[in-house]
């Protein structure tokens, strides 16, 4: 029932959390299906998103199919019990003369003995499938964790986008009054109040921009994970990416690179299964049939043991056998690829992760700079010592290094997220334990 746990992880944790409450209804439009709430975090983003998304149910029911796999397979040591029955004209004739039969009915009875492999290499490929789905399904809930968290991450990017650009039209409004005053007591003429308002509108086209793109990530979160939230909580702390080198990430824990290695041994398995059909299969039979004649009826009991050696099949077995090392060498490949995305993933999100870290600092001196410079350019506008274009130019320096910073900021979470699910670290790090499964009620 390993597949089931993990889907009670997301289902007891999102009772335990609440569906949080309703919010009062805003400017945005939620999507259909979609629940109003107050506030979400990180977490219960991705704990709804496990709830609703279909993958995880499709992979939960092929681990189903995997198990039931298993015990098809396990079938094959356990007694094969059939009832038969006939009725109709037969006519048996030897040398002590012709019978003839109106009807049969009988009990039979085989019990497989030894296959010298066959039955047990079809049990651990069946096995070693099951926990390649297990795997799958460990690598699907990483997935769309991290789909989620993406989708987060832009949600409060586009937050940040917009609320600094109202903040830069709020700055260059009072620009404008600055320079509305000027220009009544006569020291500077309405151009400046022209060109100020032709900034604003700018920078309000720009807003709009911003808004939509906002509205558009939240209706795909919303769609994800079937809530629309009024407020997101700022991200962990904890996905900020530690330094270190990309040689000691442990790939016997990811599961990407356990479901190929499940896949491997499962095709290894099938390997011996294939060369085991050409050894014999020892079976004990044993059946009892009534046979009801012409003029008398009588039982026929047998048990015997029986052995099935195959001669000679055209080559089919040996055919079989070099198709199931095809597939094991193919899957050995697969677990290199495996790890070889793995490593990708990870080395390109630790490499954008630092170049953004790197761009934030810039930006939040930048800013420290155009600040001061903004203050200055107001004192010496005010004084005549400056143009109304020096302090456009100015308003401009500090939008840019403001939105320089977000853009860098959020860049920096994106590749820390990316970061954590090549390294299957990112549900322990927003606060889901990964054994959480095993502690959890039975909720049949």
């Amino acid at each position: 029932m390993g597949h089931m746990n993990f889907l009670r992880l997301s289902v007891a944790l999102i009772l335990f959390l609440g569906t949080a409450f309703y919010a009062a209804a805003s400017a945005y439009t939620s999507p259909p299906g979609t629940a109003k709430v107050v506030s979400t975090s990180l977490k219960d983003t991705i704990l709804f998103a496990f709830n609703r998304d279909p993958s995880i149910n499709q992979q939960a029911a092929q681990m189903g199919i995997g198990q039931a796999q298993i015990d098809e397979a396990k079938s094959g040591w356990m007694p094969q019990i059939s009832l038969s029955g006939n009725a109709g004209h037969s006519q048996t004739t030897d040398s002590s003369g012709s019978l003839k039969n109106s009807a049969a009915w009988g009990l039979s009875v085989s019990q497989l003995v030894y296959d010298f492999g066959k039955t047990t290499s079809a049990i651990n490929q069946s096995t070693a499938q099951r926990d390649s789905y297990r795997y799958q399904l460990m690598a699907t809930l990483s997935d769309v964790a991290e789909k989620t968290a993406l989708g987060y991450v832009e949600v409060k990017r586009y937050t940040e986008l917009s609320r600094a650009a109202r903040d830069n039209i709020t700055a260059l409004e009072n620009v404008q009054r600055l320079a509305h005053l000027r220009a009544t007591a006569g020291l500077s003429s309405t151009s400046d109040e022209l060109q100020t308002q032709t900034r604003i509108d700018g920078m309000r086209a720009t807003l709009e921009q911003y808004d939509a793109a906002l509205n558009s990530v939240r209706a795909r979160l919303a769609v994800l994970t079937g809530m629309d939230a009024s407020r997101f909580e700022p991200l962990p702390a904890a996905l900020e990416v530690q330094r270190e080198s990309l040689d000691n990430i442990d790939y016997t824990l990811i599961p990407s690179v356990m479901a190929a290695r499940s896949m491997e041994s499962s095709s290894q398995y099938a390997v011996e299964r294939a060369k085991s059909q050409h050894m014999p299969t020892l079976s004990l039979k044993g059946g009892r049939t009534r046979y009801q004649s012409d003029n008398r009826a009588y039982w026929d009991d047998q048990i015997q043991l029986s052995i099935d050696a195959p001669i000679y099949q055209g080559g089919a077995v040996t055919a079989r056998v070099r198709q199931a090392e095809g597939a094991r060498a193919m899957a050995s490949s697969q677990v290199d690829q495996a790890r070889f995305d793995v490593l990708q993933k990870a080395s390109v999100a630790m490499a954008d992760w630092a170049g953004a870290r790197g761009r934030l600092a810039v930006g939040i001196k930048q800013i420290a700079n155009a600040e001061r410079t903004r203050q200055v350019y107001k004192n010496e506008y005010t004084l005549s010592k400056r143009s109304i274009n020096d302090l456009l130019s100015v308003e401009q320096d500090v939008w840019q290094a403001t939105s320089s910073k977000i853009m860098a900021e959020y860049d920096s979470w994106t590749a820390a997220i990316n970061y954590a699910t090549a390294t299957d670290n990112l549900l322990p790090l927003i606060g889901i334990p990964k054994n959480a499964a095993t502690t959890l009620p039975d909720l049949g």
